[in-house]
């Protein structure tokens, strides 16, 4: 198989909103942390609740109505935060989503031979996502190896990647309990564990390569706005995530066959082709 080398560009914060608002808002009282910040500052609590209420979910395997019925009100609010964390991150990454997708989970091929240190290139295995469901392509697609490549990178890359990546992963480890119930797809528990694993091992990779959990707080950015503003997250600078599409335009044009479509709000999403109609 054919392999490319990554560089990775910077990482910077965009705040969106008006300077007159920005400056009327600087005496306005702190707001609450937002959803995703909140939720990965407190990841280890969090995939624990998420964990319990995943087999309440899964009781109304195929039901779009009830399936939230028999959850506690702390329930509920804790799935409106981790679709609400979800949703930042993906707008955070709007105008990327033009040239290919966002989603994805990235891992060793060799997991053995993981060590954050004494390495100067090793090759990496990286899967795509679904945006609609929330779920890695090759459970969809029922093949293992479709949605699935593999390309090296430099530990230069890796290095300042990293912030992004346990960013990436722990979000997706965050859905993954409410996607994996609510999907139609029969998903074995073994099947479910692996994906779990993977995204752990993913970003426990990640944080290994930091010197310091400030580095992942910084790429989460300073805040300003009441908490209804608060969604200028984060994205890319220096065309990182457009460099990868464009690799990995030239090793699969078709992306897995994940398809570009738009939602109600114009916003591009790249759904699995079983999907593409609800669009």
């Amino acid at each position: 198989m054919e392999t490319a080398e990554l560089r990775l560009g910077q990482i910077r914060l965009v705040h969106r909103g008006s300077p007159i608002r920005m400056r009327l808002l600087r005496n306005a009282p702190a707001a609450r942390p937002a959803p995703l910040e909140e939720l990965l500052a407190h990841f280890a609590d969090v995939m624990k609740e998420l964990k319990g209420m995943r087999g309440q979910l899964a009781a109304h395997h195929g039901e779009a109505i009830g399936r939230f019925d028999d959850l506690d009100k702390s329930s509920k609010e804790l799935l409106s935060k981790v679709d609400a964390a979800f949703s930042g991150l993906i707008k955070a990454f709007t105008d990327e989503a033009k040239e290919g997708p966002r989603l994805f989970s990235l891992e060793p091929v060799d997991r053995r031979k993981w060590n954050p240190n004494g390495w100067a290139k090793q090759k990496f295995k990286i899967t795509l996502w679904c945006e609609h469901t929330r779920l890695l392509l090759p459970l969809i697609n029922k093949h293992e190896r479709e949605g699935v490549y593999e390309f090296d990178v430099t530990r230069e890359w890796f290095a300042k990647a990293a912030p992004f990546l346990k960013v990436l992963a722990g979000t997706l480890s965050l859905v993954l309990p409410v996607a994996a119930s609510a999907t139609k797809l029969a998903l074995e528990e073994a099947t479910y564990r692996a994906i779990e694993d993977q995204l752990d091992f993913s970003k426990n990779c990640a944080e290994a390569m930091l010197s310091g959990t400030e580095k992942a707080a910084e790429w989460l950015g300073e805040k300003e706005g009441p908490e209804a503003d608060r969604a200028g997250v984060v994205r890319a600078d220096g065309g990182v995530l457009r460099e990868f599409q464009t690799w990995l335009k030239k090793e699969d044009a078709s992306f897995g066959d994940l398809r570009r479509v738009l939602n109600k709000r114009d916003e591009f999403l790249w759904v699995h082709r079983n999907f593409e109609k609800e669009y």
